[in-house]
């Protein structure tokens, strides 16, 4: 699969076995919402195959679909760099050490649960995933703190959810439409500024 030219390419393109690995060591090596932070980190940082445009274009568009929002992610990446065989291999390495150990813990919990100390874990766990969901947010949201048409998509989403409660897909169903015409309108007004330039230098 040919990526469209708005997508920047990796200077190697990673192998399968590269693929299934980076998954696996993101997924052991972060929890609930800490792991779209650690998948940016390892993605975008480390090993640069993707931008913060496209990771976030892959990420929103992995949580509107349904399903896990990284198991989607993992299908995204994989099928960038190698189509279906990509996505499996990805998918692979997310979630098959993760599994087991899940087993294990599954069966000390239910064995440990009343133990004190279980439930002192599990507040330190779960406090930790909130603060690198956070982190992700301040990172990859840089960039939109200066825009204010992403500024008042994200109030809206936010007054839409927690004061007026409306459902996920209820939020999505009203500001996607506008939020994406908004987006195609600045992506179509990039490009005819891009070929303008071009057209500017080969006179």
């Amino acid at each position: 699969m040919t990526p469209p030219l708005c997508m920047t390419e990796p200077a190697t393109k990673p192998s399968l076995l590269e693929l299934a690995l980076t998954f696996n060591k993101i997924s052991l090596a972060s929890f609930g919402g800490g792991l779209s932070a650690w998948a940016r980190r390892v993605i975008v940082e480390e090993k640069k195959w993707l931008d913060d445009e496209e990771f976030l274009s892959a990420l929103t568009l992995s949580r509107v679909l349904p399903g896990a929002n990284q198991m989607n992610f993992a299908v995204y990446v994989g099928n960038r760099f190698h189509g279906l065989e990509g996505a499996v291999a990805a998918v692979l390495g997310l979630i098959t050490i993760p599994f087991l150990i899940i087993l294990a813990f599954a069966y000390i919990y239910f064995v440990h649960s009343t133990t004190p100390a279980m439930q002192d874990v599990l507040h330190g766990v779960t406090t930790v995933a909130i603060g690198l969901a956070l982190s992700m947010g301040l990172k990859t949201g840089e960039k939109f703190l200066f825009n204010p048409t992403a500024l008042l998509f994200g109030a809206l989403a936010f007054a839409a959810s927690v004061f007026l409660k409306l459902p996920l897909i209820a939020v999505l169903a009203i500001l996607s439409p506008p939020a994406f015409l908004v987006a195609w309108r600045h992506h179509q007004r990039k490009k005819t500024s891009h070929e303008a330039g071009r057209n500017s230098i080969a006179d």
